[in-house]
């Protein structure tokens, strides 16, 4: 397969037969830039004002601190599902800008692009020709509770909704499971709220999280094709929202600890960061 397409027009002007006209490519990346509607600039883009003639300044924002992500810092051995950057870079600025639960004003740029690195949030799905109603064919099923939330990157899918059972299919950049990440829960999800409800309300227990977290959608949706898609769960966003009020707090002594959910951040790493017996189950989150 390629990702790349020659974009033609038929000339017809003057005398003779009418012929094809290349007139230039078109890439994927040229695609996803109208499907977010913004423009994908690489750290390793070099280009040049064609106005003014000289070179901008680096996409690289100074270090100012110290940052730290050590709740979805994984080994490079540990990425089951390749994601291109661009593709990476497109799918933070769809969910910023498109999806009000990631909006930079809940979750900051750099959180979300931590999370969507994780090789639990990037999955895909095998389509089985043989066996077309396959049960990991079904990433949401009607009346079945879940706690997560899904993007397509890319394939197909098929979304039966309401009692008459309307099917439609859907592509890539198509999101659902919305509900699930905002369902009530004892955490408050502002990431502007102050220091002393961070500290102070306790979490809730992985089992009661889990409970408050359960959303049962109206829907069905099956896989058509190959696909490939983001997941997040209720304790990952959970985490992001900690992780960017710790970031937004200024750096003092009394800022120094803050508690992550208890459970969340051993399903977030994986078996490798599992809490050591005897050891206390949260983690504080150095601020930035």
């Amino acid at each position: 397969k390629s990702h790349l397409a020659i974009v033609q027009k038929v000339n017809n002007e003057g005398e003779g037969d009418p012929f094809y006209e290349v007139l230039g490519l078109v890439t994927l990346e040229d695609v996803i830039e109208e499907i977010i509607k913004s423009e994908i600039l690489d750290e390793s883009e070099d280009y040049r004002d064609t106005i003014v003639k000289k070179k901008p300044a680096s996409l690289n924002a100074p270090l100012r601190q110290k940052e730290e992500f050590s709740l979805f810092k994984v080994s490079d051995d540990d990425y089951k599902v390749k994601i291109s950057p661009q593709l990476l870079l497109a799918t933070q600025r769809f969910l910023s800008r498109e999806v009000d639960v990631f909006s930079p004003l809940r979750v900051s740029e750099k959180v979300l692009l931590h999370l969507l690195k994780h090789p639990s949030v990037n999955q895909e799905v095998r389509f089985d020709e043989s066996d077309r109603l396959a049960a990991h064919h079904y990433l949401y099923q009607r009346s079945r509770p879940v706690d997560y939330f899904i993007l397509i990157l890319q394939g197909r899918v098929e979304v039966e909704i309401g009692k008459e059972g309307l099917k439609f299919e859907n592509g890539a950049f198509t999101y659902y499971g919305v509900s699930a990440l905002t369902a009530p829960s004892s955490v408050h999800q502002s990431p502007v709220s102050s220091l002393q409800s961070i500290r102070y309300d306790p979490p809730p227990e992985p089992a009661d999280s889990t409970r408050l977290s359960a959303y049962c959608p109206d829907y069905t949706v099956r896989a058509l094709s190959d696909l490939q898609f983001i997941k997040v769960t209720r304790l990952q966003y959970l985490n992001a929202l900690l992780a960017t009020r710790a970031q937004a707090l200024p750096q003092s002594p009394e800022n120094t600890e803050l508690l992550a959910i208890p459970g969340s951040q051993t399903r977030l790493l994986g078996d490798k960061a599992a809490t050591a017996p005897g050891e206390p189950r949260s983690r504080s989150v150095a601020p930035w």
